[in-house]
């Protein structure tokens, strides 16, 4: 895979940070007004007028048809500039979610109306005991004898569930918790009586929701695709998921290296300013030196996703999240060092670069996760090459 932009997508690239620049400027006091946070649906559908949340749904359903490396473009430029709507995850992931899990018909119904912001979906996929593992469904999705099926449980951290139109949703039909064989996925409307939202907004001010399922009963067209095969699918949405946000994260690590550099040419003691003090040079090479392994690392990530070699996909990926998260928790934090007393403070932006790396490293599975789940796989094939010498 050639990662050297073409021209469409340096075009894409540059559209994206045009609008970040003139379109979006930093105000803590949206981050901190209310539990919607700074999101905004007239910015959200500016995304969908330029094309965005449609980057990476097929044409036939209304969208751009490109590839996850425009979804990744896009993703990054916007954590460059800690724009609130997640568009990663009420877009890229709802979009994967029903490519990935729904019938042709529920596609046709679905993604044109994704595509074009009519409706904003949020994904609940999280359990308190999940620990980032996908097949950890403890929710339940029973079948009524009158048709339609009966959801309890709970979900965690379900990131825009507080503006969403529509919820989906992850069930177990059948298995135990744990099994990657019985798991449904639902759509459903986010105002249906027996769901209740806890909403809230996370460190870096997104709108979330804790969301309890109470004997809500929704209808059998409710049911993406068939029941309890969501499984695969559901791995390759999250998948396709943490790869774009790690290109988040790789925007943020850009953008906390820029106002680093920027301060330590303003900021001046001992009549000169402090960028010119080799010790803190050190320090914005290592920075960058760090930006450079986690932007090769999520090229990584973008070709697993090409590849589409399931066998390996998610554990390459575990590996980019990994090191994409751990470069950029010394960058953001490198940064926060940088600026002094400053740096902590909610005026100040590279610290919001900080909380937003927290967010997102716990999200399907923090750095620590997909560490110990990359080692496994290494020392599995490790173990395979020896017994065939």
């Amino acid at each position: 895979m050639n990662f050297d932009l073409n021209e469409e997508q340096a075009m894409l690239q540059d559209s994206v940070r045009r609008f970040v620049d003139k379109s979006y400027g930093f105000d803590v006091r949206l981050r901190r007004a209310n539990e919607e946070g700074g999101f905004s649906r007239a910015t959200w559908n500016s995304f969908a007028e330029l094309g965005w949340l449609g980057a990476g749904v097929p044409e036939e359903f209304d969208g751009l048809g490109y590839s996850m490396v425009e979804n990744a473009i896009i993703a990054e430029e916007l954590g460059r500039g800690l724009v609130l709507e997640p568009f990663v995850l009420c877009g890229v992931l709802p979009a994967n979610l029903i490519m990935h899990c729904a019938a042709e018909a529920q596609k046709a119904a679905l993604l044109p109306a994704l595509a074009t912001g009519e409706t904003l979906f949020a994904a609940a996929l999280s359990e308190r005991n999940a620990r980032g593992n996908p097949a950890w469904v403890e929710a339940s999705a029973t079948a009524r004898d009158g048709g339609g099926y009966t959801l309890n449980g709970c979900k965690t951290l379900v990131v825009g569930a507080p503006v969403a139109d529509k919820l989906l949703i992850t069930a177990r039909t059948a298995g135990d918790k744990g099994s990657e064989q019985g798991i449904s996925l639902f759509v459903i409307e986010s105002n249906t009586p027996g769901v209740r939202l806890v909403s809230h907004r996370l460190l870096d001010g997104t709108p979330a929701a804790d969301l309890v399922f109470d004997n809500a009963v929704v209808p059998a067209d409710a049911l993406l695709g068939s029941e309890g095969t969501a499984f695969d699918g559901l791995q390759h949405a999250v998948d396709s998921t943490v790869v774009a946000l790690c290109a988040e994260l790789v925007g943020d690590m850009e953008d906390a290296i820029a106002l680093s550099a920027e301060y330590l040419k303003t900021r001046k003691q001992f009549g000169v300013a402090i960028g010119s003090f080799q010790a803190l040079q050190h320090r914005m090479a290592d920075m960058a030196m760090e930006l450079s392994q986690a932007r090769a690392t999520l090229h990584i990530g973008l070709l697993a996703l090409a590849a589409d070699d399931p066998a390996n996909r998610s554990v390459e990926i575990s590996g980019c999240k990994a090191q994409v998260a751990r470069s950029a928790r010394f960058v953001t934090a490198q940064g926060i060092q940088l600026h002094g007393g400053y740096g902590i403070t909610e005026e100040y932006k590279v610290g919001h670069h900080f909380r937003r790396l927290l967010i997102l490293d716990a999200l399907f599975g923090d750095s620590q996760y997909h560490l110990n789940r990359y080692a496994r796989h290494l020392q599995s094939r490790a173990r395979q090459l020896a017994g065939g010498v």
